[in-house]
């Protein structure tokens, strides 16, 4: 059981950061001259292999502007 628990969690991990890795490419298309350049690639990595500490900082940025 342990192992097919690990199993999930990594998929539903690993699902979630190829959501986060399509939003911040998407993000930065829309936001920029609709192109997507080389040097967002890394970032748009790094957010996505990390996307549980870009939603609290997300969050956290958010809360702040208000």
């Amino acid at each position: 059981m342990g192992r097919r628990a690990w199993l999930i969690g990594l998929s539903l991990y690993g699902s979630a950061a190829c959501v986060d890795f399509a939003y911040h490419l998407l993000g930065d298309a829309r936001n920029a001259d609709r192109t997507i350049k080389y040097a967002e690639l890394p970032v748009a990595y790094s957010a996505a292999l990390f996307w549980p500490v870009d939603v609290v900082a997300m969050a956290l940025l958010n809360t702040q502007r208000r």
